[in-house]
């Protein structure tokens, strides 16, 4: 389970706007970076001293935190950020942003305003919208900036694709918005009306609906009327309100955070327990529109890219933000996963046999996949895995020369501390008497028998005695011929014996290289087996967590086509019929055909790398042979 968040005894200033110009405050960015876990992220907007912070201090659960002024300045400047762990989500990030009231007189810039509602939208997987008294038409106007999103928010980027027909290129972002934006949840401060139709008590939902509720026509005014509305219903069309009435006389409002919950009238504690009890419960982890949750790193990047489009003056592309945010963090995991084997392999103690060696090879290889799947995003090409991949074989190519040189250290040391008897013997002439070949052979057997039976040795044991026994071939000869007590024909039987002997020793030196590098060869053909499925079974899960996002997408535009069509507004259900249409198209692209392109480029990918392997392997095979034979 990754880490729990940071402890953030306060907010801090995420985004500072001053004299029109966003910045991000490093000491906030270095705190989001380091929150690994998964986000659920609320956001409030609405007008300057409408009560925004009292709520996200209710949802935070404390009685301070973001700042309540007692007069008409506005005390929010900017977006501000608190952490903390989620209530109800075990392993799940709570992040609360408030900004700056829309319209504060001070300002004088509403574009400013636009900016920063458009980053709290982008950020957010709820998105909250607070205003005072009820919901009428100057109510709807100062939420008119919804009607500039697709002047503000580009989904990709038009160059790249070709720049057909601007158009076109509108009505279909303006579909795909729904994949992209949180949930809407409309506050309705110091509500004093009955909720009522005529006769018929109504809900707060309905309430809102009414009011969002279209006109037939297509004159100007319609249009006027209409405008601010439709988008409401387009953009969001996962809507939710909240009506509460005044907390406690208006003396008093401007100090609610000194005063105790029994001061506050008992129906607005009511209604704002139920708030937050809803946005708490219902909130979904902000995610990617194929479904994959962000955490604070992911987050941060996707941030710093859209105030650096604003401050350039461009619109904040989606798709490219995302794009740069997906390489930055699949390469940020490809580095973790090769720390994470690397640390697991290196805790080895060489020389190793090599069956320790590969089995340990793969259960890091293992461990260092599930870390990268776990951080990384849709790898459309598998780059950053045939990277990681490539980088662990190279690894494991290190491992195994350093095990081989350890091995050699010491199985070399071995001998010479074995050897020491017969290399005293033959100092003090023992073997020059007549029989001492006898005894020369028996102590050398002797030598061999102890280093056979000593374990620990690694996989050049029988390589280094091969040269062991290779450089002592001059002693033994010299021994054998110094022997009087043998005649020619046993000298000779043996001489043909010592030859043997070695060319044994050679052909098992052989055998084991032969061995290991076959073991070696299976065990990587079974790792990238296993690579290979456990790759498939991800593809197949995003696939999956996509589709479903696609469908919540195409099951709220029915729902708000099902709502058009019940009171009359056929023109409007007809043009989101063309909306549905380009959803499900692309839903049926993005789905069947990624997921077997991706898992094509997977298996060539592997194929490619298990060739590569095999190629070198089989090359060092090859030099080490000719080696033997050169020495033979």
């Amino acid at each position: 389970m990754d880490a729990p968040v940071l402890p953030m005894p306060a907010p801090l200033c995420l985004v500072t706007n001053k004299d029109g110009v966003l910045a991000l405050n490093p000491a906030a960015l270095a705190v989001l970076q380091e929150v690994a876990q998964p986000m659920v992220v609320v956001a409030i907007a609405g007008p300057y001293r409408t009560g925004k912070s009292f709520l996200m201090n209710r949802l935070a659960q404390k009685r301070t935190g973001f700042p309540l002024g007692p007069t008409v300045q506005a005390e929010t400047k900017g977006i501000w950020m608190w952490c903390l762990q989620h209530p109800r989500q075990q392993g799940v990030t709570l992040m609360l942003l408030d900004t700056e009231g829309l319209g504060d007189p001070k300002k004088g810039d509403s574009h400013n305003d636009a900016w920063i509602f458009t980053l709290a939208l982008l950020l957010s997987s709820t998105l909250v919208y607070n205003s005072i008294g009820t919901i009428d038409q100057k109510a709807l106007e100062n939420l008119e900036l919804v009607t500039q999103l697709s002047e503000l928010i580009r989904v990709r980027d038009r160059d790249k694709d070709g720049n057909n027909s601007v158009e076109r290129e509108d009505e279909a972002e303006d579909c795909e918005f729904v994949r992209y934006f949180p949930s809407f949840v409309w506050v309705v401060r110091d509500f004093t009306l009955e909720l009522r139709v005529g006769e018929r008590p109504i809900s707060e939902d309905e309430y809102l609906e009414q009011v969002l509720e279209l006109k037939h026509g297509h004159g100007r005014k319609v249009q006027n009327y209409n405008g601010t509305r439709l988008c409401l219903r387009n953009y969001f069309p996962t809507r939710k309100c909240f009506v509460l009435p005044p907390p406690l006389g208006t003396e008093e409002c401007g100090r609610m955070e000194e005063l105790p919950e029994a001061a506050l009238a008992p129906r607005f504690l009511q209604q704002a327990a139920q708030f937050c009890n809803y946005v708490l419960s219902s909130t979904r982890l902000k995610t990617l529109p194929d479904g994959r949750a962000l955490t604070g790193r992911a987050l941060c990047m996707l941030l710093q890219s859209y105030v650096e489009a604003i401050n350039s003056g461009h619109l904040p592309c989606l798709e490219g933000a995302a794009a740069v945010m997906m390489a930055n963090e699949n390469a940020a995991a490809v580095a973790a996963a090769l720390e994470a084997y690397t640390r697991g392999m290196r805790g080895l103690s060489l020389p190793t046999e090599p069956a320790q060696l590969s089995a340990a090879h793969g259960e890091h290889l293992h461990e260092a996949l599930i870390v990268f799947q776990r951080r990384s995003f849709r790898d459309r090409d598998q780059e950053h895995q045939r990277r990681l991949m490539e980088q662990i074989s190279t690894e494991y190519s290190h491992l195994q020369e350093e095990n081989d040189e350890a091995s050699r250290r010491h199985c070399k040391a071995l001998l010479a501390e074995l050897a020491q008897a017969l290399h005293t013997s033959l100092a003090h002439g023992a073997y020059t008497q007549p029989g001492g070949y006898r005894a020369y052979e028996a102590e050398r057997q002797r030598l061999l028998e102890g280093y056979r039976q000593a374990e620990g040795k690694g996989p050049k044991a029988e390589e280094v005695l091969n040269e062991f026994l290779a450089e002592r071939q001059a002693e033994a000869e010299a021994v054998l011929k110094a022997d009087n007590a043998l005649s020619e024909a046993e000298k000779q039987l043996e001489d043909q014996k010592q030859q043997a002997q070695l060319l044994e020793q050679r052909q098992k030196a052989m055998a084991e290289r032969e061995r290991q590098l076959e073991a070696l060869l299976e065990d990587e053909r079974n790792s990238y087996a296993q690579n290979l499925q456990a790759l498939e079974a991800k593809m197949q899960a995003q696939l999956e967590s996509a589709q479903r996002e696609w469908d919540r997408a195409l099951e709220a535009k029915l729902r708000e086509q099902r709502e058009l069509l019940q009171r009359g507004f056929r023109e409007q259900a007809a043009l989101m019929e063309q909306e549905l249409a380009a959803l499900r198209r692309e839903s049926n692209n993005n789905s069947k055909q990624e997921l077997a392109a991706s898992i094509l480029d997977a298996v060539r990918a592997a194929c490619d790398l298990v060739s590569m392997v095999k190629v070198s392997k089989l090359a060092k095979l090859r030099g080490t042979a000719a080696k033997a034979t050169a020495r033979r």
